[in-house]
């Protein structure tokens, strides 16, 4: 941006600083940088805001919704055990129900019947595999933090619906009627 003011006018300038307002000349913009634009008779100084970069490394990525769940009251500060599995399995089971039906088990099926008994069978998977993953792992992991807890249960939820949800999906969803 630098270059491209001064390439336009020799009578203007352009600083950039960050949100601590030390002087830039080289990386990506982030949220709260601020941009001044100066001639000898006026100067504008912009702050930069990236929608979507909300805790201002200049990136949009997976922190940046972390923190908006956070923000929105969908998470605490530790691992949210029902929300985090749901939403973990709500968004593989979508990628997983193309990703299976066209290349896994190369299925034929009537997609208006595969689709209600892939959602049956997802929802069979996922209360059984997370409904005894925690108790199974928690007195494995007695001695640990209530995060390390949680995390290893999650972990363990997710290797059991894997493994259930494939049988389920080669033997009920996909079937060969």
């Amino acid at each position: 941006l630098i270059n491209n003011v001064n390439k336009v006018s020799a009578y203007a300038s352009a600083t950039i600083k960050d949100k601590d307002g030390k002087s830039k000349t080289s990386g990506v913009f982030k949220t709260g940088d601020k941009v001044t634009i100066s001639n000898s008779q006026d100067e504008k100084t912009l702050t930069i805001l990236m929608y979507g970069d909300i805790n201002g490394d200049g990136r949009i990525d997976k922190d940046d919704c972390l923190a908006i769940l956070r923000y929105g009251g969908w998470f605490s500060k530790t691992v949210n055990y029902w929300a985090s599995s749901v939403i973990n399995i709500v968004v593989g089971s979508i990628v997983s129900y193309v990703l299976n039906k066209h290349f896994t088990f190369e299925s034929n099926t009537d997609a208006s019947k595969d689709v209600w008994r892939f959602i049956v069978n997802v929802a069979v998977c996922y209360l059984v595999a997370y409904g005894i993953a925690r108790p199974i792992v928690m007195p494995l992991v007695a001695g640990a933090s209530g995060l390390i807890k949680e995390v290893v249960s999650l972990l363990f939820g997710s290797v059991l619906f894997t493994v259930i949800n494939y049988f389920g999906q080669r033997f009920y969803v996909f079937r060969e009627d």
